[in-house]
């Protein structure tokens, strides 16, 4: 049997320019379908390849005529590490020539301190990057920060909800695409696109908003084409024809800054417009 095994597994000298990588499987139960030319492990079955460990119930290997192995198929419980990277669903699908790995069934993943949860997770082997559908990031800051702009004694979450995610750990940066939202205590962010910078120890310091952005914070509201919100500080700065709003005061300006957890907000160049209550109709 060990000897089947590796004739299986072994990547073709003479496969072509895209050339699998050997895989290790191992499993309770092995099942041989030549003329199918698969592999079926069940029962705590787990596939190594490169720095990739999947581990799961159930692994098909599918394999070409001369015994190179060019897909791996895992079901039930999946679970995939790859160096920092850590991914987890119902389902995943491996192509060993791309060392793309797509993970599906209520798929969770993790990079770092982010956590991330969506309908598709997809990473490639080798890399540094991880692409999330339909994502659901999660942060927990490890300092709060009080209405002065001080650092505070509770830590604090950041949400981002978007229609896809890219996270590059190697760059140390996130970029979340459509509809975009972020929420951080009681602020929150909207855009078609929001970029964020880590530090070397993997907490957001800064996120930039392009496209498009609309921030809100209880009664005040803020709007423009561009935002850069600097996160240790809690300051919103939007620009490109900005508005603003805070109670019953409307104004535009060149640009908007925005102090989250205070009552504090600054426009330059502002225009006015304040409505003040009369017997009769509202006047401005």
């Amino acid at each position: 049997m060990p000897l089947l095994l590796a004739f299986i597994l072994a990547a073709a000298p003479d496969a072509g320019v895209l050339l699998s990588r050997p895989v290790q499987v191992s499993a309770d139960k092995l099942e041989v379908l030549n003329k199918e030319q698969r592999a079926v492990y069940t029962g705590s079955a787990k596939a190594i390849r490169d720095t990739t460990t999947l581990t799961c119930d159930r692994i098909t290997v599918e394999y070409g005529g001369d015994r190179e192995v060019t897909r791996i198929l895992a079901r039930g419980d999946v679970e995939a590490v790859d160096g920092e990277r850590w991914a987890r669903g119902e389902e995943a699908d491996f192509d060993n020539r791309t060392g793309t790995l797509v993970v599906r069934g209520k798929p969770r993943a993790r990079q770092g301190k982010r956590e991330v949860e969506g309908e598709l997770v997809t990473f490639v082997t080798g890399t540094e990057r991880i692409v999330v559908d339909k994502a659901k990031t999660r942060v927990e800051e490890e300092k709060g920060f009080s209405r002065d702009g001080g650092v505070g004694a509770g830590p604090q979450r950041i949400t981002i909800d978007a229609d896809q995610l890219m996270l590059d750990e190697q760059k140390n940066v996130a970029v979340w695409r459509g509809n975009v939202v972020a929420r951080r205590s009681d602020t929150v962010i909207r855009s078609p696109e929001l970029t964020a910078l880590y530090d070397e120890a993997g907490a957001i310091t800064r996120v930039q908003a392009r496209g498009g952005v609309e921030a809100t914070e209880k009664d005040r509201w803020a709007k423009g084409q561009r935002g850069d919100y600097d996160v240790q500080r809690g300051v919103l700065v939007v620009t490109g024809q900005p508005q603003a709003r805070q109670g019953k005061s409307r104004m535009k300006g060149t640009k908007v800054t925005f102090f989250t957890g205070s009552d504090f907000l600054e426009v330059e160049n502002a225009t006015t417009v304040i409505e003040v209550e009369s017997k009769g109709a509202p006047r401005r």
